[in-house]
């Protein structure tokens, strides 16, 4: 493939027969062929020569090479020994005896130094010698690759370069992109070219021309095209892919683009490597970018690398060439392949020697912890504790910035080195897993357990335990068992004071978490409410939490109502800040509370806020967290296509791969398709994979099960589902309104399937619980149950007061469920009240499903004011709000009585009542209280 090399090669091979024909007129010359590597420079020295002997020149060879830079007038040598074997008699006598200078010992070992006098004795022979046989024919003088001469003979070569006049002396060089930088003496002969030329990459055109001469006629041009850009038109890279290629029997077609692309991707490598053995310089500079990385700088590469400035441009100019960095003008690595090679080439200690160095040098130049602390994990051992200071500041920067894997990789770096017993590992275990609660929870609690063994007294061990996320102490059995060996150790928070108090009250919120399966902890939770008194006893962190804890074992066992809960939660938000979210009880367990209590709006603008805090801490996990808890509310407000959209971008944002990040995101989705009867929701909650140990999660997808099997026709199947989950929760203590959801379906399907009693009896029960809870929607659905499986006179009168409970404070899809059953159970009795209702039912549960409470935006729900609108609704009942929002539409009060089929007074009553929450004077401020626009707007 020699014609390959020559291909596209015209301009220059009329160069040098010019060059040729010229000094055979008698004027010296000197010829430099620049070029890339691989560009086919050598094909063109090559030709040259053959240009020359067809001329009848005398053809003088020599190079240079890395290798062989140390031994002086080695180049030279390779010139004139073959002069001296000859013994022409156009040398002259004295010219040979200063040549033999060179040909003697000096200069064979590396090192060796030559005088100035033998020095210039060589010189003045050289071209003496190459006088006097230009005297009778034209000598030819070719060295490549002029950037590895020794300095010796670069000298001797730059004499001759300016003295060539009246010689028959073409001296032909060549010289590599962005070597002349290197050495002044390779300058200066550069500069003294008197015809210069350059091997361009081939076309695309040529690429393939080669390519069919390869291959055949029947080669693909996108074949050809992948060729060309995997060498960048290099005749050399070309050669060496096409053998490849054909070695692997591949024939030029479309379908082997892929296998080209990999041999090019291996040959690019093995390149790579080959330049920086052969380069030390390219090597070294490339070795202190890589290691610098994106915080090289010129400067900083000068400085690690410990290379001239000429030095390190010459280089950068190499390895941009080869397509290895960036060309945005910044010292970015642009390919892989450059950062791999360099790894690779490095042992362990140099590594770590670098990294150091590059260590000191940012800190030098006032790099932050983070810039520090990349360096720091390379190196081979932590050595003081300065360097631990950086990677803890850095984890603290990392985690502020939202990029928790980078905090914990700072963190487990400086573990790394620290002995595996004392105080300070300890320490350092606690901040590791603040971070891992975010990545990687069940490490995290291997780690709090590492550090809790390692304190060296209970009250260092609380501390530890107490830090951990509340909601970890019922996710894992190892945590939860730490919790109680710990808290054993306390007194009775009763009998302590200040900061003792304080961790004992974290330990027993955590430990009453962990047992929330137990009926004895749940039963004694009531007396201890009590004892923590009312507002004044939540004024610490660890009461709140203490309190939360307990209020949602009091509502899982039925021993208060809504009301105390409600003021309760209440209370708790008034003094929780927002920012605490990530670490807050009040986060994890109220908003469900509020929901199953009709008060979800009570937790709506501090849910708001806490959105917004975690937003722009860029936490996911925290994220999903608050949009899925503002999704129950929202669902509790009856503003259903809002839930659903927070409650499934909730379940996006969780982590699939962490289950205690699904929990409460999964729980809202199951929420909304139970109380949507939406089969599509159901049956994406259950692929979640997930532990029925945790009977919050057990009972939802119990239910969802149950749901889908009733809607498959399998109702025995169905019944079994709801029947031993109820079983299971009866046993655990279980027995609250807020979890009794099981028992309507139950209910329902034991009148379907012929069991009145069974039926009956499960119905009344549920309504036991309901009234002894006392939330509207809770009480209006058992009553409706019970209703439905009742016969006669008493069914319908229970349907009735099922009604009469739900309308102003019930769900509206519950109230609509409840008219359409009294609907049909009048069909006979009262056919036009019975269609009136069924009307009233059916119209109601269209505008439930649509309904949006104002546009939603970044608030829970808001329109032209995002801050106010949601907090003025939050104070608003569901018919309140309802009635407002039409008014505020422009809806005449007898439109609205009409349109909700409620009395004028009903009507009025409702925006008296607004007019007050809402501190306005009327009418005309509904519009921007409620941020919606009228009907005319």
């Amino acid at each position: 493939m020699a014609e390959a090399m020559l291909l596209e090669r015209g301009p220059e091979l009329t160069v040098m027969r010019k060059a040729v024909l010229e000094v055979e007129s008698g004027g010296g010359a000197l010829l430099l062929i620049e070029g890339e590597a691989g560009a086919g420079t050598t094909a063109l020295l090559r030709e040259l020569v053959r240009l020359g002997e067809d001329a009848g020149a005398r053809v003088l060879r020599s190079g240079g090479a890395q290798s062989e830079r140390q031994f002086p007038l080695g180049v030279v040598r390779q010139l004139v020994l073959p002069l001296l074997a000859a013994r022409d008699d156009l040398i002259p006598a004295a010219s040979r005896a200063m040549l033999g200078v060179a040909s003697g010992a000096v200069g064979r070992n590396p090192g060796d130094e030559l005088g100035t006098d033998v020095l210039a004795s060589v010189l003045h022979g050289l071209h003496t010698a190459l006088a006097g046989l230009s005297a009778g024919r034209t000598v030819v003088v070719v060295i490549d690759d002029l950037h590895w001469v020794d300095e010796a003979s670069l000298r001797a070569l730059a004499f001759l370069a300016t003295r060539l006049d009246g010689m028959r002396v073409l001296i032909v060089v060549v010289l590599q992109d962005g070597e002349s930088s290197r050495d002044p003496l390779v300058r200066e002969i550069a500069d003294a070219a008197t015809y210069r030329l350059r091997a361009e990459a081939l076309s695309e055109e040529a690429t393939t021309r080669l390519m069919v001469d390869r291959f055949g006629p029947g080669s693909d041009g996108e074949f050809a095209a992948a060729c060309h850009d995997l060498t960048s038109g290099s005749p050399k890279e070309l050669r060496v892919l096409l053998d490849r290629a054909q070695a692997q029997r591949l024939r030029g077609r479309a379908a082997e683009v892929e296998r080209v692309r990999e041999l090019g991707r291996s040959f690019r490598r093995e390149r790579l490597l080959r330049l920086l053995r052969r380069d030390r310089v390219v090597h070294t500079f490339a070795k202190a970018l890589v290691v610098l990385a994106h915080q090289a700088t010129e400067d900083l590469v000068v400085r690690l690398s410990g290379l001239s400035r000429d030095e390190c441009a010459a280089a950068r100019s190499v390895l941009w060439k080869a397509r290895l960095l960036s060309g945005s003008g910044r010292l970015v690595v642009h390919d892989p392949v450059l950062t791999r090679a360099v790894t690779e080439s490095l042992g362990a200690e140099e590594s770590s020697r670098l990294h150091r160095a590059a260590v000191a040098l940012l800190d030098e130049y006032g790099a932050g912890p983070e810039e520090i602390a990349v360096q720091l994990l390379h190196v081979d051992t932590v050595r003081d504790r300065w360097e631990a200071d950086q990677l803890r500041a850095a984890a603290v920067a990392a985690r502020r910035r939202g990029a928790p894997d980078a905090a914990v990789r700072y963190l487990r770096r400086a573990l790394m080195d620290l002995p595996m017993e004392g105080r300070e590992r300890a320490d350092l275990l606690v901040e590791l897993a603040a971070v891992e609660w975010d990545t990687d929870p069940a490490t995290a609690v291997r780690h709090i357990e590492q550090a809790a063994r390692l304190m060296p007294d209970h009250r260092r061990r609380a501390e530890v335990v107490s830090r951990t996320p509340l909601h970890m102490a019922g996710c894992d059995q190892r945590l939860a068992d730490l919790v109680r060996e710990v808290s054993a150790r306390f007194d009775d928070p009763g009998t302590l004071r200040g900061y003792d108090r304080e961790l004992a009250l974290r330990l027993e919120a955590r430990s009453r978490y962990a047992a929330i399966q137990d009926p004895e902890a749940l039963a004694s939770a009531g007396d201890r409410l009590a004892e923590l008194g009312g507002d004044a006893a939540l004024g610490s962190g660890a009461e709140r939490e203490l309190c939360v804890v307990l209020m949602r074992a009091v509502t899982l066992n039925g021993q208060v109502g809504t009301r105390k809960i409600v003021r309760m939660a209440q209370q708790v938000l008034d003094h929780e800040p927002t920012h605490s979210a990530p670490m807050s009880a009040a986060l994890q367990i109220l908003p469900w509370m509020l929901l199953v209590a009709d008060a979800g709006d009570v937790a709506s603008s501090w849910l708001d806020a806490a959105l917004a805090h975690a937003q722009r801490q860029t936490k996911p996990a925290l994220t999903a967290l608050i949009e899925a808890q503002r999704g129950l509310v929202l669902l509790g407000r009856g503003d259903i296509v809002v839930a659903r959209e927070c409650a499934l971008r909730g379940l996006e944002l969780a982590d699939r791969n962490k289950p205690e990040t699904m929990l409460v995101p999964a729980i809202a989705v199951g929420m909304l398709a139970l109380e949507l009867q939406d089969n599509t929701l159901a049956e994406r909650v259950l692929e979640i994979a997930g532990s029925d140990t945790d009977l919050r999660m057990f009972l939802m997808r119990r239910c969802l099960r149950g749901r889908l099997a009733a809607a498959r026709g399998d109702l025995p199947a169905a019944l079994a589902q709801f029947l031993d989950c109820g079983r299971v929760l009866d046993r655990a203590g279980w027995v609250g309104s807020a979890v009794s959801m099981w028992q309507v379906p139950a209910a329902l399907l034991h009148h379907r399937l012929g069991r009145p009693g069974e039926a009956i009896e499960l119905a009344e029960e549920n309504h036991r619980r309901a009234l002894a809870w006392g939330a509207p929607t809770a009480l209006g659905r058992a009553l409706h149950t019970w209703g439905a499986v009742t016969d006669g006179p008493k069914g319908i009168a229970l349907l009735r007061q099922a009604v009469d409970v739900l309308h102003d404070e019930g769900s509206p899809l519950e109230l609509s469920r409840a008219l359409v059953t009294l609907g049909k159970r009048l069909q006979s009795a009262a056919p036009a009240e019975g269609d009136q209702l069924l009307i009233r039912g059916r119209r109601l549960a269209e505008q439930s499903q649509t309904f949006r409470v104002g546009e939603h935006t970044g608030g829970l729900v808001s329109g032209v004011t995002p801050t106010s609108a949601p907090v003025a609704r939050s104070v608003l009942t569901r018919g309140e709000a309802t009635v407002a929002e039409l008014a505020a539409r422009g809806r005449s009060n007898q439109e609205i009585a009409a349109e909700l089929e409620i009395s004028r007074r009903a009507v009025e009553k409702h925006l008296t009542n607004s007019y007050r929450k809402l501190g306005i004077e009327g009418r005309s401020a509904l519009v921007a209280a409620l941020g919606v626009h009228s009907h005319g707007e």
